[in-house]
């Protein structure tokens, strides 16, 4: 017997594809048969009242009562784990492809470091663009009270330079709507005991999201995110705000210098549920 030919014949896709759909279709029609059958005859075993029509209304029952397992309970990712377990499915490794930026994006969020060549200064004129289009529009500048002076500096820059004219920069004691909870609002300009806090700079950027959607007509991967001047407790908010690949991550390069490099999650961030303790 060839065994080549027959390891290509079981790797081949269109083959693996058919093979799939058949088994597939006889094993499901096979089993829900079995339960119609099985469940009917259960029935009829403790009573004879039900009509014979009534036989045909077993499988959408059957089918109703899946869905209604399959949505609200916890049941697929109890059997998606067990697979995982046992290896019946290869297991999901999260991945971050980091690579050069090239593209302008209309919305930025970036941090404001407490020096004069700060790396959000970098960021604001690569998406600026010289001016020329697509060209960056609104900028949400996330401050600390070390930072809000050379923040102050820059923005006067730029409107030397003519740039504020199309360029709307979000910055200092701005209030934004938490989009999560019912708060008092949230602002650009984080206090000293808040710098740290990763669950705060993860609300706030998410205010900032909401923000951009309702204030500025910005989608969200329309807005990218810049974590290179923030703090260590900053940054880890960021990163917990943008774990999404619908929202764009990039930060500068420290090989090559102001090259920005862009960082595509190719995975999301979900809340453990906690289960409430019996009192």
């Amino acid at each position: 017997m060839n065994y080549s030919r027959l390891i290509e014949a079981l790797n081949n896709p269109t083959k693996k594809l058919f093979a799939l759909f058949l088994a597939a279709t006889m094993v499901i029609n096979f089993v829900s048969d079995g339960v119609t059958e099985f469940l009917w005859n259960l029935i009829n075993t403790y009573t004879t009242r039900w009509p014979l029509w009534s036989q045909a209304l077993l499988p959408v029952a059957l089918l109703v009562g899946l869905l209604l397992l399959i949505y609200f309970t916890d049941i697929p990712s109890w059997i998606k784990a067990l697979l995982y377990r046992i290896g019946a499915i290869p297991t999901e490794t999260p991945q971050a492809n980091v690579t050069k930026l090239t593209k302008i994006y209309p919305g930025l969020i970036v941090a404001m470091s407490p020096t004069d060549d700060s790396p959000a200064e970098v960021a604001i004129r690569y998406h600026w663009n010289q001016g020329h289009l697509p060209h960056l529009r609104h900028c949400w500048l996330i401050c600390t009270d070390k930072s809000l002076p050379y923040a102050n500096q820059l923005v006067s820059r730029l409107a030397v330079e003519g740039i504020t004219q199309t360029l709307k920069v979000h910055y200092g004691p701005n209030l934004l709507i938490d989009p999560n909870q019912s708060e008092p609002p949230l602002s650009l300009l984080v206090s000293d005991d808040q710098i740290d806090d990763p669950n705060y700079i993860q609300r706030l950027v998410d205010a900032i999201y909401a923000d951009a959607a309702t204030q500025a007509g910005l989608s969200e991967p329309e807005v990218i995110a810049d974590y290179t001047g923030a703090t260590k407790g900053m940054t880890a908010g960021i990163l917990l705000a943008c774990a999404t690949p619908d929202r764009p991550l990039q930060y500068i390069s420290q090989i090559y210098p102001n090259q920005l490099m862009a960082v595509d999650v190719s995975y999301r961030l979900r809340p453990i549920k906690r289960r409430r303790r019996r009192p």
